[in-house]
């Protein structure tokens, strides 16, 4: 077993450094396996998707400092996709001819606004209780039903390798204090969503990057019991938009998950995803 990360994103979007600054900082950690995975591109304008014209030198560039640290960590060719219904998703064909080692799936944008710009839910509180306020008539449930209905038809329709930040749904709410996420609706919604990802195989991410700051993981540690009763494939990742942050919380989450009895994590071995103990 070694230490692995399969989310991050480089300079080609929203990321703060270039991907061998990534690649340097993984060696330096004792990183194994790392995996760069750039937000792909999306029909419409956005401050952090890499651009379409600039996909070939993201895999060109890829591709020549794999060959050049071979020796020293392996590196995997990767996209986060966004899944907008009738829009994209990770399982389209343009995605798949791209000749990536694996793909993330994911959900950011929850609808249309009255000026015609897809809005995500990943803005300023203020432009997220607009959203909220304009699409779902500032009915939270309906956004969270919503949001959790697109994952598992992203699951179903894309079978992505990856589902990232599967209750991202939740970071708002923690600003604001929205949803209360003991109640029975919202344990429902989450609960029937890990089944689906269990029925398709498809593998969760304990994501880290908000742990050190805001003290949680996502999906939280108290469904990691559920990940485990589910039997349910996991890997630890911290979603790094800098290089410095590529273990943070790791130790944590590991710790975490052995105590709710998850004794096995995913690594990318010989173009599969196998179990390793942690």
């Amino acid at each position: 077993m070694g230490l692995t990360n399969y989310h991050c994103h480089c300079n080609y979007c929203d990321g703060r450094g270039t991907i061998e600054e990534f690649i340097l900082k993984a060696i330096e950690f004792n990183i194994t396996t790392l995996g760069i995975s750039s937000h792909a591109p999306v029909p419409f304008a956005t401050r952090w998707n890499i651009s379409i014209d600039e996909v070939d030198n993201y895999i060109n560039e890829l591709k020549h400092l794999k060959e050049k640290y071979k020796k020293d960590i392996e590196l995997l060719m990767a996209l986060e996709v966004d899944y907008i219904p009738r829009v994209m998703g990770p399982g389209d064909s343009s995605i798949k001819d791209m000749g990536l080692d694996y793909v993330i799936g994911s959900v950011h944008f929850m609808g249309v606004l009255n000026d015609g710009t897809q809005w995500t839910m990943d803005g300023s509180i203020d432009d997220f209780l607009n959203g909220l306020k304009e699409i779902y008539s500032s009915d939270i449930k309906s956004l969270v039903r919503e949001y959790y209905k697109r994952e598992r038809d992203m699951v179903k329709g894309s079978m992505p390798d990856i589902i990232a930040h599967m209750d991202k749904v939740k970071m708002q709410s923690k600003k604001a204090n929205l949803f209360d996420e003991s109640e029975g609706w919202y344990r429902d919604e989450l609960r029937h969503t890990l089944e689906v990802i269990r029925d398709f195989g498809t593998i969760v991410e304990i994501n880290t990057k908000l742990f050190p700051g805001r003290g949680y993981f996502i999906p939280g540690n108290e469904y990691f019991k559920w990940l485990k009763e589910l039997n349910i494939p996991i890997v630890i990742n911290s979603d790094a938009h800098d290089p410095h942050k590529l273990i943070i919380g790791f130790t944590e989450a590991a710790e975490m998950l052995k105590a709710a009895g998850i004794k096995y994590k995913q690594e990318f071995i010989d173009g599969e995803w196998r179990g390793v103990g942690m």
